[in-house]
């Protein structure tokens, strides 16, 4: 696997593709020759990786793609290698995408075969959901980088405005990064996400430090297929688990520890 940009470029078998400024830093892309994936590196945190044909090999974009088997109009913010929004186009689903930062269109389409007729809108996704007038009936949330607060970003009223754009029976699906198991991040997003409509549930793996845990906001008393979700972690080799949210709040106050 290639974790690190840092130690890639010391590795003889790895390709440096393209080196790019982008917004929020240095971007790189590198190939990997064991496998032939391609890893978006930026201020050398991988942000996205996957196959040339953009199959990500992350679990976290897999479950993704599951948790919203059921939309069918879905808004996704954040970009990165395209990955999420190139797998949910294949399942047949109508795209929206949103990123603050334009040359990661740019690169999705020349490194990761996001598809070219997708609707690519390059905004803030804060500003884009205060002014954005359509409804779907699911959202895709994965944004992030270097200095990202999560907790910051997705405050109550930017929450709400994004609760505000689902279609009645809609689902918001986000990624976030959790630092440890006492990390409250994924708690306390899911219960602003939620407000007092949706059912919270997290897809974590416990015990991992910095890693990716998915927020799942959904109408249903049930989070969907548990068969086809543990067809997901199944094939992972990972500890992926599902809980259901612990916050019931609309907004749990508590210091991060």
């Amino acid at each position: 696997m290639c974790y690190d940009a840092r130690l890639l470029m010391w590795l003889s078998d790895v390709k440096l593709l393209g080196r790019y400024q982008g917004r929020n830093g240095r971007i790189e892309i590198v190939e990997c020759s064991w496998d032939g994936t391609r890893v978006y590196f930026e201020e050398g945190v991988r942000q996205s990786q996957a196959t040339p044909d953009g199959e990500s090999v992350f679990t976290y974009v897999k479950l993704m793609d599951e948790l919203l088997s059921r939309s069918e109009h879905i808004l996704v913010l954040g970009c990165g290698g395209g990955n999420l929004a190139t797998r949910l186009w294949r399942l047949g689903k109508k795209l929206t995408i949103v990123d603050h930062n334009p040359i990661s269109f740019v690169l999705a389409h020349r490194y990761f075969d996001l598809p070219d007729e997708l609707p690519c809108i390059v905004a803030d996704f804060r500003e884009f959901v205060f002014d954005d007038l359509t409804y779907y009936d699911g959202i895709a949330i994965d944004v992030g980088g270097p200095g990202f607060r999560f907790t910051d970003e997705f405050d109550a009223e930017t929450c709400d405005a994004i609760r505000a754009r689902l279609a009645p029976g809609g689902r918001i699906v986000m990624n976030v990064t959790v630092s440890n198991d006492i990390d409250p991040t994924p708690d306390r997003i899911a219960a602003r996400l939620a407000g007092a409509e949706l059912r919270t549930w997290i897809v974590d793996e416990q015990g991992i430090e910095d890693r990716n845990a998915v927020i799942a906001c959904v109408p249903e008393k049930t989070l969907g297929s548990q068969a086809a979700l543990d067809r997901v972690i199944r094939h992972s080799h990972e500890r992926w688990a599902v809980r259901r949210g612990r916050s019931r709040g609309r907004d749990l106050s508590f210091e991060s520890r």
